[in-house]
């Protein structure tokens, strides 16, 4: 078991529960609707899991006013029966640890036995009008030794008032400025996801005002309609300036070197054209 923290809120699930609440409470979703969305999170959890969801639960409804004496006796229960403090105590042999959550649990149990009385308001999250790039365009970019790559907008998402941008990873490389037909007759890095089987590009996210700050050192030089199945993000890595975005980049050449072993091929490398 993977344990992150002691926090309440600390760890895959208790974001999970947590996120998923109030997006939904957020978008305007009615209080029973966004409960019986969050209660499917709970099914298989052992002790420790179900300890784990339902304080991330109870904080969320408390927060929004809305934290019933069922759930606060589910809580109660919880922390009687000590699952998560005695995991950490026994099973990874951290009392200090145990003692750690037992402290964050009893201030949160003080926490909402007392009525909130400043309810958290549904936030309205300014979307993005006017992006730097679209997706499908194409752009050229030259790296620090005078060579070109080239990258595709994969997808741009919106999520709690960030506007992001999804860059696949085209294979090409050259001395000259890149070529549209050259790009959409090649190939670009990827990977098949489990369990589904599903391939999913290689992408570096960025931020809208950290690629606005490099938007020159991009030329568009043309433009593809992707298949909105193929919209799928594989391997996942973030910048926060050119230098950051154009590193991965930098190894094509040792990765073009080896990809043609039966081993590494089907798995990384997938022809543009599964983009359209």
């Amino acid at each position: 078991m993977a344990i992150d923290g002691v926090k309440i809120i600390d760890g895959d699930l208790a974001h999970d529960v947590y996120h998923t609440f109030m997006d939904l409470y957020d978008a305007g979703e009615p209080t029973e609707t966004i409960k019986t969305t969050v209660e499917q999170l709970r099914i298989d959890n052992d002790d420790v899991d179900d300890e784990i969801f339902i304080t991330a639960y109870a904080l969320a409804l408390w927060e929004i006013g809305h934290l019933d004496e069922k759930i606060l006796s589910q809580v109660a229960l919880a922390i009687q029966q000590g699952a998560f403090t005695n995991y950490l105590t026994q099973s990874e042999h951290a009392p200090g640890e145990g003692r750690r959550r037992q402290q964050v649990l009893n201030r949160f149990w003080n926490k909402i036995n007392q009525p909130n009385l400043q309810p958290r308001k549904r936030k309205s999250h300014k979307a993005q009008t006017k992006f730097v790039f679209d997706e499908g365009d194409v752009l050229s970019f030259q790296m620090l030794d005078g060579t070109y790559r080239a990258t595709i907008l994969l997808l741009v998402s919106q999520h709690r008032g960030r506007c992001s941008y999804m860059f696949a990873k085209p294979t090409y490389t050259s001395a000259s400025k890149s070529a549209l037909d050259d790009v959409r007759n090649g190939e670009i890095m990827g990977s098949i996801l489990r369990p589904k089987s599903q391939l999913g590009f290689d992408v570096i996210g960025i931020g809208h005002k950290d690629l606005r700050a490099i938007a020159n050192k991009f030329d568009v030089i043309g433009h593809l309609e992707i298949n909105p199945s193929a919209q799928c993000c594989g391997s996942q890595g973030g910048a926060v300036d050119f230098e950051s975005f154009s590193y991965p980049f930098d190894n094509f050449n040792d990765f073009l070197g080896a990809k043609m072993t039966a081993k590494t091929r089907p798995m990384k490398v997938f022809a543009v054209q599964k983009l359209l």
